[in-house]
């Protein structure tokens, strides 16, 4: 074999061992579900949205996993690993008219992977049919008003990233108004000012995720503090 057929070998066998190692590394950044930059998050669900209502499931499934690997700081694989059961679940209910449960198997496993590679506290289970809550409330007449939706989608964020429930409405509620704004235009839909309202509801989440984590440090502070004092009181009490 002739010295540049060997190069052109050796370069294809680098390029391809980079390509599947470059699969599996995590990218750079804590794993942290609370750390996202909600004004790109924002553009990226808008995206997420109009190729769901295109049914350009392809384009709806690649960036469902750019989002993951940059919310979630997954490796390529595991973003696509989660992105395929997202997908799916999406698409399955966006063919379906009942029997909506049958979505759960996809979600409670995506966030079963979620649970796993952050190291969260939530339960899969609670968070898939909460997710699932807001999908059918959309649905309903009586129940698709922004006030409940996002209600229920506070309910989600509650179990999935720790935080009180009070702290979880204002941004639900804003996805919700942005998710009616799409409904009442769904022929010409102003994606721009759905936008907005998705930047706004992002950035609410990341500012009442800031101060609840702020609050949880200051607690546990306080009882290291008091515990420190007690020792120091009764050293018999660490027996």
């Amino acid at each position: 074999m002739s010295n540049t057929r060997w190069g052109l070998v050796l370069a294809g066998s680098v390029a391809a061992f980079a390509a599947g190692y470059s699969a599996f590394v995590p990218p750079a950044g804590p794993r942290s579900i609370r750390e996202f930059d909600p004004d790109r998050l924002a553009n990226l669900e808008l995206r997420m949205w109009q190729a769901y209502y295109a049914k350009a499931r392809v384009r709806l499934f690649a960036l469902l996993v750019t989002t993951l690997r940059e919310q979630y700081h997954y490796s390529w694989a595991t973003a696509a690993t989660e992105g395929f059961h997202l997908a799916r679940a999406a698409a399955t209910f966006g063919d379906a008219s009942s029997h909506y449960e049958t979505v759960l198997p996809d979600l409670e496993a995506a966030y079963g992977t979620a649970k796993r590679w952050l190291s969260a506290g939530f339960e899969p289970r609670d968070v898939a049919r909460a997710e699932l809550a807001w999908w059918v409330a959309r649905r309903t007449p009586g129940r698709n008003e922004p006030e409940e939706v996002g209600r229920l989608i506070a309910v989600e964020y509650a179990s999935l990233y720790d935080a009180p429930l009070a702290d979880m409405l204002r941004p639900g509620i804003l996805r919700a108004e942005a998710a009616a704004l799409r409904d009442s235009q769904a022929e010409r839909p102003d994606w721009p000012a759905i936008e907005q309202l998705l930047t706004q509801s992002y950035r609410q989440l990341k500012s009442s995720l800031t101060k609840a984590s702020a609050r949880q440090s200051g607690v546990s502070n306080v009882a290291t503090s008091d515990f420190v004092i007690l020792w120091c009181r009764n050293p018999c009490m660490m027996v």
